[in-house]
């Protein structure tokens, strides 16, 4: 939308209410024509203002006394009226915008608070007053900051929307060149701190600098340098957004505009070589400036001491090592007091690569524990990835989604809703089958229960009608059934249920069948919450260059290492099955190298892979009833049934993510393989899709061996542990068609190792 000014003024000139500022007193009648002419406001501003004024216009005899009525009224600001009265109008109005407000001032020029005279947007307007003496450099380092923000568009950064230039309109007054922005209504980080009056705590400050290095990492992507990132230059919205601003001194990676030996940026934030040469910094330059600004958020201070002495700063800054936060706040986690030193590091090329690194690496501490599955979703140092938390059930879930209560039978309804549920202590409520959908969709239910009585009421087709919403996709679903059969229960299962009971249901187990469904949910939202944030990340990794590759290997890495978490959680598996696992399957492909029936399929890429993947061969198992993952009787054959699926769901949750991401995360084939045909065995006997020989993945093949092994070696609820020796001879001797007989073989050289393997590293 554009309207040039002077079109605006020739329609508002003409019309009836400014034609009454002739009734006012001259003094007063000065001022509003000023107003005017000045496009200060516009005639029906003008007009409702004469309705409140009335006859009281005879009483406005000088400049001050309109403009405070004006004031009063809304029509002007305090600080519009003093420019009015001092007679500095000179870039009242700029463009289509006017100044309403002094915010401050920036690294370059001022900051007003603007508004659009047409849309009433409210805006930041950055303006410098340049005259015939002005430094050319800093009008040059000014207009870049103009076509950087133009070519910008992110979240994390604050939006340009105009800019322009108002000429002199005489010799002793400034032409004025500005730059309209996005306004960010809540102060920088710097105004947050000192009105808070104490440091942040870790969670805020990690998720505030994440945000931070999100915009950073846009802003080099589009080849820029900030080169001044610091608290001030960190707004915050009144949402709680972080917005970088401020990219005056900002710098292509191929310019030069610095001049030479030109000391540029805020020394207390400032990298080390950029203060020895700001034409040549690069992208680490901003890494550093952010651990700065996360280590003044978290403690208060600066990485070396501030002192009156500029020699003295400039020589701790290029030769000492910085403070740790640590000594400040000694609860700050070790591995992130370790990862902003790192930042810190007074060589660039010790410091994390990209701002991705420096988001990914924070998000662990940024997210609440209850999603710490998702926030170790890409770190920067693989090699030191900490331990996940478990999956703890939290039983404040209980209270927070109710059960919804569908039967056809209002005896039962009303059992179940009225007495029962609520005895449990759960919430409840209930709906007719016919709406049974739309509740369940509005209501946010947790877990469904429905009666299930096939000559009445279908329950079954709800239950498909509910699985093909994803919006429903976390809630549980419980049929009840008189005198079912496991024909009954199959099709339940089949249609999407998760549990079914016989009616009348004994209160215990519906209690615990009821936690059980709670925890399950809880699971999938973590894993669909896992999956938002994938998503998210992958966004921003798209939009990088290729030099980013290596951030992208992380986060599949740490991806992986999440799910592999999860399947943990959902067994009850140690981390050590899981580290063992791979260095089983990793040693046998190596020995299998020199096979020749295994030549062309090994090489480097397969070894990656397989370490890579292994972890996570078991996802499926998240899906599992405990009552089935923690039984030490013999299986039913509808428990058999469940069991088997397992590489199936944990194919399907893997064939999800490749679909979304394509060929940017091609190792996926590889783990859809491992994942769905582990448990085949050479012989066809094997699940889900009894695949023989070497119709079974090659890494699927190892795996399965390596996987028997350490269950052999571990004590489990149904089985006591067994020594290395019986467990090679129970896969020598007892295991006939279920191993390839080339791994089987390389199993026999390699079969001591596999013992250390598990002694060195425990459960």
């Amino acid at each position: 939308m554009s309207l040039s000014s002077g079109s605006f003024s020739a329609r508002t000139d003409a019309h009836p209410s400014f034609a009454q500022i002739h009734r006012f007193p001259r003094p007063a009648a000065q001022l509003l024509e000023e107003c005017r002419r000045l496009n200060l406001f516009d005639a029906v501003t003008f007009r409702d203002f004469l309705q409140r004024v009335g006859e009281r216009f005879a009483e406005m005899t000088t400049r001050e006394r309109v403009g405070q009525t004006l004031v009063a009224a809304g029509i002007l600001t305090e600080y519009q009226l003093q420019r009015l009265l001092s007679g500095q109008t000179h870039g009242l109005v700029l463009g289509h915008y006017r100044i309403l407000d002094k915010l401050g001032s920036g690294t370059v020029g001022l900051v007003f608070l603007g508004e659009h005279v047409l849309l009433r947007r409210r805006v930041a307007i950055k303006v410098l007053p340049v005259d015939d003496t002005f430094p050319m450099e800093v009008i040059e380092r000014f207009h870049s900051e103009m076509q950087v923000l133009s070519n910008l568009r992110h979240p994390h950064i604050v939006t340009a929307y105009d800019a322009g230039i108002l000429p002199s309109p005489e010799l002793t007054l400034p032409t004025l060149h500005y730059l309209v922005m996005e306004l960010v209504g809540g102060g920088d980080l710097e105004q947050y701190l000192y009105t808070r009056n104490a440091p942040l705590d870790v969670p805020q400050a990690c998720e505030w600098i994440r945000q931070a290095a999100a915009g950073l990492q846009e802003a080099h992507d589009h080849h820029l340098i900030h080169r001044d990132l610091k608290p001030s230059n960190l707004l915050l919205s009144d949402d709680g957004i972080i917005k970088l601003v401020d990219f005056g001194l900002a710098r292509q990676f191929s310019s030069s505009l610095t001049q030479p030996n030109a000391l540029l940026g805020s020394l207390e934030f400032m990298a080390p070589e950029q203060s020895l040469d700001p034409t040549s910094v690069g992208g680490a330059a901003d890494i550093y400036a952010l651990g700065a600004t996360m280590f003044w958020l978290l403690t208060g201070q600066t990485p070396f001491e501030i002192t009156n002495n500029l020699v003295q700063m400039m020589d701790d800054l290029q030769n000492s090592r910085p403070r740790r936060m640590r000594e400040f706040r000694p609860e700050i986690p070790e591995e992130l007091d370790a990862f902003v030193d790192s930042m810190l590091e007074r060589d660039p090329a010790k410091r994390p690569g990209s701002p991705i690194a420096v988001m990914n690496a924070l998000s662990r501490y940024a997210t609440p524990a209850r999603t710490t599955v998702m926030s170790d979703m890409a770190l920067v140092n693989t090699a030191s990835i900490p331990q996940m938390e478990p999956f703890v059930f939290d039983p404040s879930i209980l209270v927070a989604a109710p059960i919804l209560v569908v039967s056809v039978d209002p005896r039962i309804e009303a059992f179940l809703s009225k007495q029962l549920i609520p005895k449990l202590g759960h919430q409840c409520t209930v709906a007719k089958p016919e709406d049974a959908l739309h509740i369940a969709q509005t209501q946010n239910c947790s877990v469904l229960i429905v009666e299930n009585r096939p000559q009445v009421f279908d329950a079954k087709e709800l239950c498909q009608k509910i699985r093909e919403r994803p919006a429903l996709a976390s809630l549980r679903i419980m049929l009840l059934q008189s005198s079912a059969t496991t024909r009954d229960l199959a099709q339940g299962l089949e249609a999407g249920a998760d549990e079914m009971l016989p009616w009348p249901v004994d209160p215990v187990l519906l209690d615990a069948k009821l936690r059980y469904l709670f925890r399950a949910r809880s699971l999938l939202e973590q894993l669909n919450a896992f999956n938002q944030h994938l998503q998210a990340a992958h966004r921003q990794l798209e939009t990088s260059l290729q030099a980013r590759l290596g951030d992208i290997r992380k986060s599949q890495d740490a991806m992986l290492f999440a799910m592999a978490k999860m399947a943990e959680a959902a067994e009850g598996e140690s981390a050590g099955h899981q580290t063992r696992l791979k260095r089983y399957a990793v040693l046998l492909a190596e020995a299998l190298r020199d096979d020749d029936s295994w030549r062309g399929i090994i090489d480097k890429k397969f070894l990656e892979y397989l370490d890579r993947c292994t972890p996570i061969h078991d996802i499926g198992k998240v899906c599992l009833p405990d009552h089935l993952l923690y039984k030490s009787g013999q299986l039913t054959e509808n428990d058999r049934a469940q069991i088997e699926a397992h590489p199936v769901v944990g194919w399907s949750i893997l064939e999800s993510i490749s679909k979304e991401y394509g060929t940017s995360m091609g190792f996926m084939s590889f783990a859809k393989g491992l994942v769905r045909h582990h448990h085949e065995r050479f012989d066809g006997r094997g699940y889900p899709d009894r695949l023989v020989g070497d119709q079974i993945p090659p890494a699927a093949r190892i795996v399965a061996l390596a996987d028997v092994y350490d269950a052999l070696r571990r004590r489990r609820i149904h089985k006591a542990a067994v020594s290395h020796a019986d467990a090679v001879t129970m896969i020598l001797e007892d295991s006939t068609g279920q191993f390839d007989p080339s791994i089987v073989q390389v199993f026999v050289q390699v079969a001591a190792q596999f013992d250390q393997i598990f002694q060195s590293i425990p459960n």
